[in-house]
């Protein structure tokens, strides 16, 4: 992997749904994997944000199943549900969701690298849901970053080239308008005017 800074030129928006099974940790980075490949960026940064405020984002491990059930353990033992709350609208489980939250993250940056996320070896994205119930939740995806390079795009030197024409229609349409005479082709016998040229010019720049 090189370490020169590449100009952004690409991005993709994009919100997923994901639904959990309630309190636990669902793993969210191959489906993140697969709408990267579909964006046709190569190299960049995601940005990934929790459209809730009871559930939230981690990266950890992905290998011993011992290390998520002692992470809720931890969070259990740190925000209890036996204490009185004064939001509980929703049940025993509604303001410990928003605390757990809040402990959190709710927003992750994580770099891009051919078409990849970049993740350790034992590192994977998890959505973790604070609340009992099953829940249908979104995750705002935000990649920036340059495409791959069978990806097709404008060249600059076209882009260029469209931007010198409109430039010069525009010039041209102007002196048409400054020079117009309705009279002038009963005038002149049926013979090209200057601006009968201009405008076959202007006809030219619109075809290229």
């Amino acid at each position: 992997m090189t370490s020169g800074i590449t100009p952004l030129s690409h991005q993709a928006l994009q919100t997923l749904d994901f639904s959990t099974n309630g309190r636990g940790f669902s793993r969210i980075d191959p489906a993140l994997s697969r709408w990267i490949a579909t964006s046709g960026i190569a190299r960049g940064v995601l940005n990934l944000t929790c459209l809730h405020t009871s559930a939230s984002l981690t990266i950890n491990e992905n290998a011993d199943p011992r290390v998520l059930k002692d992470l809720a353990a931890w969070m259990d033992d740190m925000v209890p549900e036996s204490r009185a709350y004064l939001h509980d609208d929703e049940g025993p489980d509604d303001m410990p969701a928003h605390i757990r939250t809040a402990l959190t993250c709710q927003a992750l940056n994580l770099s891009v690298e051919n078409g990849r996320l970049l993740l350790g070896t034992w590192q994977a994205v998890y959505l973790w849901e604070h609340r009992r119930a099953p829940h249908q939740r979104r995750i705002a995806c935000h990649l920036i970053g340059t495409l791959k390079p069978d990806v097709q795009q404008p060249s600059r030197s076209s882009d260029t080239t469209t931007l010198l024409a409109r430039r010069n229609s525009t010039r041209l349409n102007e002196a048409i308008q400054a020079r117009h005479d309705p009279e002038a082709w009963a005038g002149d016998g049926g013979v090209n005017t200057e601006v009968d040229l201009l405008v076959d010019r202007l006809h030219d720049l619109a075809g290229e």
